[in-house]
């Protein structure tokens, strides 16, 4: 009988060969663009997440955005509270002066916390910018209170909105962190002596048809806690 001829070396490292070339070429022409094309997917989706504030543009749902978590105090949640001083802070304004709102004491202040990226805080602006022009002649000041966004970003979108009123920077997330955000927007109506009567986590928004969006409240509510402070 014929002797069994020994397997032939060269043709294994050949197919050998053809079989990584086959899966380099898949991974090649397949898999990575796959990956490619699905960090595209999930970068667009975030950038609209973001610009959304997190939330329904359709107006089913403007308010409020939780904040991330990335922004938020991993401390225990110690709200200042109704009937205390406000706590104080001295933050930059948008046109670069300090500003320190136990210096602030005989005005009624309104501090409102925001973010450009906010929906609600968007919706909510109009009605601020309105309270602002009715009420500063008998001693209101709205400060509204940016969440670590740079100037390059709110100074077009102040301009746009029409925002005269002093717009604050903080910039490290410390005050909104001393003040304990569950959200945006939120506004804090302080008294001519500094102490703090009420807050709002949510949107001061008009009616439509007679209701109101998911956690807003009506923006008559916004001038009765103006008009308290006032007193």
């Amino acid at each position: 009988m014929p002797s069994e001829q020994p397997p032939i070396r060269g043709s294994q490292h050949v197919r050998s060969a053809r079989r990584r070339t086959r899966r380099y070429w898949f991974l090649r022409r397949v898999v990575y663009p796959l990956v490619v094309v699905g960090a595209i997917v999930a970068a667009i989706w975030w950038l609209g997440y973001r610009d959304s504030g997190g939330v329904s543009t359709s107006g089913a749902r403007y308010g409020p955005v939780d904040i991330p978590a990335a922004l938020n105090s991993p401390g225990p949640a110690i709200e200042p509270e109704e009937g205390n001083l406000a706590p104080d802070f001295v933050l930059e304004s948008l046109n670069g002066r300090e500003m320190r709102l136990s210096d602030l004491r005989g005005k009624a202040v309104v501090i409102n916390f925001w973010a450009t990226w906010c929906q609600p805080c968007r919706k909510e602006i109009p009605n601020l910018i309105e309270a602002y022009h009715k009420y500063r002649e008998r001693g209101l000041l709205i400060l509204g209170v940016n969440l670590q966004e740079g100037k390059s970003i709110i100074e077009p979108f102040a301009d746009d909105f029409g925002m005269d009123f002093p717009i604050l920077l903080d910039r490290t997330g410390s005050v909104a962190d001393e003040y304990r955000l569950l959200g945006l927007p939120t506004t804090f109506f302080i008294d001519r002596r500094g102490v703090v009567q009420s807050r709002f986590t949510g949107p001061f928004l008009e009616k439509a048809n007679g209701t109101n969006v998911s956690d807003a409240i009506d923006v008559s509510e916004l001038q009765k806690r103006i008009e308290e402070i006032l007193r």
